[in-house]
């Protein structure tokens, strides 16, 4: 025997599918920039032991780094106030503090 839905039922089954793809959706694009951060991750080591082993300067490198872990930091913050991410935030902000003011006075 078929069962016959009625219109709201229709909808709210249709609902429910569109929540589950939004959810895979969101997981998809974050699984991806995950996976691309490991990427400028391992691009940015590289491009610091190049610059070392050249003797040139690497604090715009590790500005980028630390501007990367402070706004992680932030965004977590905001979403769980944890104390760790408070700490945490605190040390990415002190290295990003240091790193930007020694690579402003290199260029200057």
């Amino acid at each position: 025997m078929k069962e016959t839905l009625t219109r709201e039922e229709i909808l709210e089954r249709s609902k429910r599918e569109n929540r589950n793809g939004d959810e895979r959706e969101r997981t998809v694009r974050v699984q991806g920039e995950s996976f691309s951060l490991i990427f400028v991750f391992l691009m940015g080591l590289a491009l610091i032991a190049w610059k070392r082993f050249h003797s040139l300067p690497d604090e715009d490198v590790l500005v980028m780094f630390w501007t990367s872990c402070a706004a992680s930091r932030i965004y977590r913050l905001t979403q769980r106030r944890n104390a760790s991410d408070i700490v945490t935030l605190g040390i990415s902000l002190a290295f990003l503090a240091y790193n930007l003011v020694k690579f402003l006075q290199t260029t200057a």
